[in-house]
């Protein structure tokens, strides 16, 4: 019987020396275990010790900014259930997920590397999308525009960042299209170089004249709100919008 014990394993005590206080806990269970596979099985499978000394104690969160607003991203994707899409920017896992419902175009600067069905990989920047004048049908950006221009990711600067991807993507979208947006909201700031944060109203206007189909404001807890000055009150919000360009 051949025992060993996984590098992952190892960092985990190392980076973290409190676990130690629960290696005596999991050697119990160990044995605890071997002596019930015996007694039920007969005999001892090959082992690799590989403790996770944590996990029980921690709770899984649907909290955060990105999970509420992937999913309501999600939402509005599966609403208008496009024969195709593009997404710029946005989380791996959002991609990935909305690509097994819908053919999905991902367009980074930072290319996804992934062989999944129905996902293609596009090398390239939102303020040269690789799409025809009025081509997409349907095209998701959360989190991403706000970035433009900064330099944190490797794009290059570019003072008029944001209104230049806007205005791009209003460029590659359908009569009767939409774009599915999200930006930080609040006092508007350049909070260089992580991201521009915007006023509200800015934020609704970026695409004017466009129907807004949806729209929510996110914390790490969502909140409700009516006014400009409730904006102003929250901790950091994001704004998430969905708007139909005009036929």
């Amino acid at each position: 019987m051949k025992k060993y014990l996984s590098l992952g394993s190892i960092k985990q005590i190392v980076t973290r020396p409190r676990l130690m206080l629960r290696v005596p806990r999991y050697l119990r269970q160990l044995r605890a275990y071997r002596r019930m596979e015996l007694r039920k099985t007969g005999r001892l499978t090959p082992l690799r010790l590989y403790p996770c000394l944590n996990d029980d104690q921690e709770t899984q969160s649907g909290y955060g900014y990105y999970f509420y607003q992937d999913c309501w991203a999600a939402r509005q994707v599966f609403r208008e259930n496009p024969l195709w899409m593009v997404d710029v920017g946005s989380t791996v896992l959002l991609v990935g997920i909305l690509s097994q419902f819908a053919p999905c175009t991902s367009v980074d600067i930072r290319p996804i590397e992934s062989n999944l069905e129905g996902l293609t990989v596009e090398a390239g920047s939102v303020l040269e999308l690789p799409f025809k004048d009025g081509e997409v049908p349907l095209l998701t950006t959360m989190c991403v525009i706000e970035h433009i221009g900064l330099g944190r990711y490797g794009d290059p600067l570019n003072p008029t960042g944001t209104k230049d991807a806007v205005a791009e993507i209003a460029r590659v979208i359908a009569p009767g299209g939409v774009v599915v947006y999200s930006v930080p909201v609040g006092r508007e700031v350049n909070e260089f170089n992580a991201n521009r944060r915007f006023r509200y109203a800015h934020a609704q206007q970026f695409f004017k004249g466009w129907e807004m189909v949806d729209s929510v404001l996110l914390t790490p807890h969502p909140e409700a709100f009516s006014s400009e000055q409730q904006v102003l009150a929250l901790k950091e919000p994001v704004a998430c919008f969905c708007m139909r360009k005009p036929l």
